[in-house]
């Protein structure tokens, strides 16, 4: 009785399995008489409805850079730009802070964020504490708010 339930739970995960390959495109596909869909989504996404490993495509992940290698998380240093509530103009003054950061420094990186209520924007991976405070400077042109904060920061190794 045992091997029968293990065999059909194994074939009932193969089917469901078997069924999620092609999900995005099954639903972008054109059916007479029916509406269209269509989906705009990150391809590691779209690999990851249709089972596919995403450990391959090591040239399409950002934390990868050919010269410098891998990125590594340690305790540091950022500016932050922008802190504000949870609404969704709120988001949009992050985004639009940050990429208006990145035209002028296209050096720094800019990360927006929701921490519950807040909507936060930051930017750069300071080491030290001095390397911030030279952007900082810079920074306040931008947004007089703009302060340093301790982050969890991305280095290459």
């Amino acid at each position: 009785m045992k091997r029968f339930y293990l065999v059909f739970f194994f074939s009932f995960l193969m089917a469901v399995t078997m069924q999620a390959q092609g999900f995005a495109e099954h639903l972008e596909s054109a059916q007479t008489g029916q509406g269209r869909v269509t989906l705009i989504q990150d391809e590691r996404l779209t690999a990851i409805l249709n089972g596919q490993s995403l450990r391959e495509e090591v040239k399409k992940d950002e934390d990868f850079d050919m010269q410098k290698g891998r990125l590594k998380k340690v305790r540091g240093y950022r500016v932050q730009m922008f802190w504000g509530n949870s609404s969704r103009t709120d988001q949009q003054k992050a985004d639009r802070i940050g990429t208006q950061v990145t035209t002028i420094f296209p050096e720094l990186k800019y990360y927006t964020s929701f921490d519950s209520p807040h909507w936060r924007c930051r930017v750069g991976d300071f080491v030290t504490r001095e390397e911030a405070n030279k952007y900082l400077m810079k920074l306040r042109r931008i947004s007089k708010d703009a302060m340093i904060v301790r982050s969890e920061i991305f280095v290459y190794q």
